[in-house]
């Protein structure tokens, strides 16, 4: 009896093991570490470029849903009002969701004028010629962010700068993008940036 009881005692704790394996959940394929995504990223920042993984992973959505709607609307009425409401930190959101999928007319709707931008045509040749590869990378980089706050210290009442910050292992960057208020809308002041790219392009040639 002794024997049977202690027979049918191991069964019993085999059977046991194998439903509390069966249940336990996996790590599943589309969600992994934060740290392996970054550098997976890092590795190979053109081959996360397409609409589909921009659209699961996108800035739009670290806004409010009230905000993600008017950007919609903004999107296709091209209507300035509906970003009168956006701090500092939501445009570069919108800026850095613009970069990623490669939109250089809505960029040049958030660019701040002040009388140095060129027409629309040459702006978007320019983008693509001389800005594109270098906004991708940025925009890749810093899709996990750790943080992203306005340099109080260099605030002004309408030119302001937003520092975007990440962690990958033991590295720390940020990234200060400078705004400035213009038509009632916080808008990016980041046409020196693609003059610069230009100048760059200009001397590898000479």
């Amino acid at each position: 009896m002794l024997f049977v009881l202690a027979i049918t005692c191991l069964v019993s704790a085999c059977s046991s093991s194998g439903t509390d394996k069966s249940m336990r959940p996996e790590t599943p394929v589309e969600a992994p570490d934060k740290d392996q995504v970054k550098e997976s990223l890092n590795n190979d920042v053109h081959s996360y470029s397409s609409e589909g993984y921009i659209e699961k992973f996108s800035y739009i959505k670290q806004l409010s849903l009230e905000k993600q709607e008017a950007f919609n609307r903004f999107k296709s009425e091209r209507n300035l009002q509906e970003l009168y409401d956006f701090t500092p930190e939501d445009m570069v959101l919108i800026y850095l969701y613009c970069i990623s999928v490669g939109d250089p007319e809505l960029i040049y709707e958030i660019t701040f004028n002040g009388g140095q931008l060129p027409d629309r045509d040459k702006f978007r040749n320019d983008y693509f010629e001389y800005a594109l590869k270098y906004d991708s990378e940025t925009a890749i980089h810093y899709r996990y962010y750790d943080s992203i706050k306005v340099d109080e210290s260099t605030a002004e009442e309408n030119k302001i700068t937003v520092l975007i910050t990440v962690s990958i292992e033991t590295m720390t960057h940020s990234l200060a993008l400078g705004l400035q208020k213009e038509d009632q809308v916080w808008k990016l002041d980041i046409y020196q940036s693609i003059k610069n790219y230009m100048d760059k392009a200009s001397n590898n040639k000479a």
